[in-house]
Order: structure tokens, then C-alpha cells, then sequence
């Protein structure tokens, strides 16, 4: 193994260990695990306070003055530089055909460093990382959490961001580093941009957290389960229905 695997794979083994402790059951959905809510709340409030005062401003003004095609070339290179998290996570999920095709076009639009796309969106990616790959594995999602600045996640899914960022500054330059750090604000402003209308009604509804939590978990679940998500919640409700006719 080289140097490099041998990291990842130990990093992989201490979280692996980590996360399975948090519970025994990996395919159980539930929106009620949520031990930290009180401090989630807090959190929640901090970020959405941020958000109004700094986020949000400069996102609608992005929106505004920006063309959207400059937009949607900003938006291309963003999502081009975290390309090689979903190769790395695609490899570790042993998704060969979603390897091969993400790197052919990471090195396709690698000539316009991702402000274009060359092949037009023919090439379809799933996007993978470390959150999926431990779900992959059977490993618990864990409880929800409110991060700051990061909005929300389950354990799983924040253990997932802290390793792929830690393997980009392990596998990337030092130039690509400094750039991929220089971005973080621009990326956080575009995805604003993109989920405005959301974010907005998120905020008007009766209790903006819960509405927040629910959307991101069912969001998280169908990208990570697709149908066998669907399938199970819609057995739940079935099962909730049932209670009713009791």
C-alpha cells in the first residue's frame, strides 16, 4: 500500500469504529433522533441570523448583478474542484463505472478548469463522498446535528465532510489547496443563490427548524438510498395510516 492508502485506510478504520457505536441499525429512518435538539436550536438561530445579515444580502446581489451564464461558469468550477471526492468515495464504494466516468470528465473540463463543460452534461455523475461511502458500509447516519456555519448534518454526514476535506489537502497541491480555501465563500454564496426560494420558505413556516431538519434528512436519505428510502417511508406511512383505521 502506498503511503496515501495506508493514511486513508487507518482514517477510515478510527471513524468506522466511532460512528458504530452511535447505534446498531443503519437502514432505520427516523426524524425524532435528535438528542442535541435544545442545542441544535441555538445553533440553528445563530446561522440563520448570518444568514439574514450576511449571506442572504450578498446572495441576492450575486444573483442581480452577476450574468447567469458568468453564474453557471462559476457554479461548473465549483462543482469540477469537488469532483475528486466523489472519485475517491466512488472507488472506496467500489462503483467502478461511476470512477471511470467522473474522471474521464474531471480531466475533460481539467482544459477550461470547469467553467465550461465540454461534453454538455451527456456524462451523468453521481455525486459520492464519505457520508454515502459510510452509509455504503452499513454504518449508522448517528443523531442530527446543527453545525455552524455548515447548517445541517447527521454525525455521519459531518464526520464524512471533515475526512473528504482532510483528503483533498492530503491528495491535492499546495495551489490548489490555497485556491480550493479562497473559494469557500463563493461557493457558500452560490448555493445561497441556488436555494433562495427554499431557504425563504423554510423560514416562513411555523417552526423553521423542524422544517429544515426534515428537509435535509429526507433530501440526504433518497440521495444516498433512492428507492429503498422511498420505499421504506412510504411503508412507514402506510403503517401510521393502519394505526388510524385500528
Amino acid at each position: 500500500m502506498t503511503r496515501i492508502s495506508i493514511f486513508l485506510f487507518i482514517k477510515l478504520i478510527v471513524i468506522l469504529s466511532i460512528l458504530n457505536g452511535c447505534s446498531n441499525t443503519s437502514n432505520s429512518f427516523s426524524e425524532n433522533n435528535d438528542p442535541f435538539e435544545t442545542l441544535n436550536r441555538n445553533v440553528f438561530s445563530f446561522n440563520k441570523y448570518l444568514d439574514k445579515k450576511i449571506i442572504s444580502p450578498i446572495s441576492s446581489a450575486y444573483v442581480k448583478k452577476v450574468p447567469s451564464k458568468v453564474r453557471r461558469g462559476i457554479s461548473n468550477h465549483l462543482e469540477w474542484m469537488d469532483t475528486p471526492s466523489t472519485i475517491i468515495n466512488s472507488v472506496l464504494q467500489t462503483d467502478l463505472e461511476n470512477t471511470f466516468l467522473a474522471s474521464a470528465k474531471f480531466m475533460l473540463n481539467g482544459l477550461t478548469l470547469g467553467f465550461y463543460d465540454l461534453d454538455e452534461g451527456d456524462t451523468k455523475i453521481k455525486k459520492r463522498d464519505f457520508g454515502s461511502t459510510l452509509a455504503n458500509l452499513n454504518f449508522p447516519e448517528g443523531p442530527f446535528l446543527m453545525v455552524p456555519f455548515l447548517g445541517p448534518k447527521t454525525t455521519r454526514d459531518f464526520t464524512g465532510t471533515v475526512v473528504d476535506k482532510q483528503n483533498l489537502v492530503t491528495l491535492s497541491s499546495d495551489s490548489i489547496n490555497d485556491l480550493s480555501l479562497a473559494e469557500i465563500p463563493i461557493n457558500l454564496v452560490d448555493k445561497r443563490g441556488k436555494m433562495q426560494k427554499t431557504i425563504d420558505n423554510i423560514y416562513l413556516s411555523t417552526d423553521p427548524y423542524i422544517k429544515i431538519r426534515s428537509y435535509y434528512l429526507q433530501n440526504r436519505r433518497n440521495d444516498i438510498y433512492g428507492k429503498e428510502y422511498i420505499n421504506n417511508k412510504n411503508n412507514n406511512l402506510d403503517s401510521e395510516f393502519e394505526k388510524l383505521l385500528d
